[in-house]
C-alpha cells in the first residue's frame, strides 16, 4: 500500500492525469508508517516489557540516512561544479535543512508552501523540495517513540492507556483546525 502511495506522488509529479491530488498519496503514506510504527512499539512492548527506543533509532538510521545523505551530497557536489541550481534560491539553507532533517521548517519559514513549490518555474525549483515529506516523517519516528513510551507508561492498564490516548487525540482533533489555518 505504502508503494501505491509514492506512485500516485510520483504519477502527480509526472503531471498523469487524474492524479491531480499528490496530497492524498502523501497522506495515506504517512498514516501507513504511523500505523507500521506503533504496531511494532506495541508490539515490542508486549513482548519485552518496554521498547529499545536506541535500538529503533539505530534501525531507522541505518534504513534511511545512507540514502538521504548521498543525495543530498550528489545536489551539494553537482551545485558546486555546475551551474544547475544556480537559480534555486536559499540552496545552502535547504541542503542544511534536509541533513538536520527539518526541511519542511526551512521551507516553511523561506515564506513558501509545498503547493507554491510545485508551481515554481522550471530549473528554480530546489533538487531537495521533496526533502520536506522525509522531513515531516523523521520527526514523527524522533517523537512518537518517546511520547508512545510515555502514554504506555502513564496508562498503566490497558483501560487507563485506551482513555489516555482518546484524551491525547479528541484534543488533537480540537487543535487541528487551529493549526491548519497558521500560516
Amino acid at each position: 500500500m505504502r508503494a501505491l502511495a509514492v506512485l500516485a506522488v510520483l504519477f502527480f509529479h509526472g503531471e498523469v492525469a487524474g492524479f491531480g491530488g499528490g496530497y492524498l498519496g502523501v497522506s495515506v503514506f504517512f498514516t501507513l508508517s504511523g500505523f507500521l510504527i506503533t504496531s511494532l512499539l506495541a508490539a515490542e512492548t508486549e513482548s519485552n516489557g518496554s521498547v529499545a527506543l536506541g535500538a529503533f533509532y539505530s534501525r531507522r538510521a541505518r534504513r534511511l540516512l545512507p540514502a538521504s545523505v548521498l543525495l543530498v551530497v550528489l545536489v551539494l557536489i553537482a551545485s558546486v561544479v555546475t551551474d544547475w541550481f544556480d537559480a534555486v534560491a536559499d540552496l545552502r539553507a535547504h541542503i542544511v535543512g534536509s541533513l538536520l532533517q527539518i526541511a519542511n521548517w526551512v521551507f516553511l519559514i523561506g515564506g513558501g508552501s509545498y503547493q507554491e513549490l510545485l508551481q515554481q518555474a522550471a530549473g528554480a525549483a530546489s533538487p531537495l523540495e521533496h526533502y520536506w515529506s522525509l522531513a515531516i516523517e523523521e520527526q514523527f519516528y524522533w517523537l512518537w517513540p518517546v511520547a508512545f513510551v510515555g502514554l504506555w507508561k502513564a496508562g498503566r492498564s490497558p483501560r487507563g492507556r485506551l482513555l489516555l490516548l482518546g484524551a491525547v487525540t479528541a484534543l488533537f482533533v480540537v487543535i487541528a483546525p487551529a493549526t491548519a489555518r497558521w500560516p
